[in-house]
């Protein structure tokens, strides 16, 4: 006999939480963001579709939260003290995950047309909030002299990410080991201060 949750049980805070991002990433793995409906997560999670519409509002909004969580709790942002080490930690971090299940299906989930402004919207909002954070490593690297100050924190942050987006969406083959290092070698003599 497999154990159901039940809804009828009071969850709340951070037990209420963590019990739906994980249910919703465990749905984004199994059907794709673009089908992940609340009241699937709710179910999962063992809770009432009204916890999650009184905590996150709209679907939108928990499957960012959700995303954001997972992908920042696995992939975090470097200090090692060296824009070098920081952008092949970073990269090396992003390969690894996006070759797991849960990597593999947000990014495949992210070149798939939608018409769902809220999915849109969504993907847009997970997306800027990862740059925004990945762009740390760049202006810490302008910050102590590594890096030219004009240099464009986002491009370079999405060369390297874009890279590993397009091994997982189209090519299809594993990430190399040695790619951070190949990448971030091409990539530092154009962010080298002149």
């Amino acid at each position: 006999m497999v154990d159901r949750p039940n809804p009828d049980r009071q969850v709340r805070g951070a037990k209420l939480r963590a019990l739906v991002l994980d249910a919703t990433i465990a749905r984004i793995e199994a059907v794709g963001i673009d089908n992940v409906r609340i009241a699937d997560i709710a179910e999962a999670a063992g809770v009432h579709e009204t916890s999650l519409y009184r905590r996150w509002k709209t679907l939108s909004r928990l499957l960012v939260d959700a995303l954001v969580s997972r992908t920042a709790a696995e992939i975090p942002i470097p200090d090692t003290g060296s824009v070098e080490s920081d952008l092949e930690t970073f990269t090396a971090d992003l390969a690894r995950f996006a070759q797991t299940r849960a990597g593999t299906a947000m990014i495949r989930s992210t070149v798939v047309s939608d018409t769902d402004p809220e999915v849109e919207a969504a993907r847009r909002e997970f997306w800027l909030q990862r740059l925004s954070a990945a762009e740390e490593i760049i202006k810490r690297g302008i910050t102590r002299g590594e890096v030219a100050a004009d240099t464009d924190a986002q491009l370079v942050v999405l060369t390297l990410g874009g890279l590993v987006h397009l091994y997982v969406s189209h090519i299809g083959d594993p990430i190399p080991a040695d790619l951070p290092q190949r990448v971030v070698r091409l990539v530092l003599p154009g962010i080298a201060p002149k």
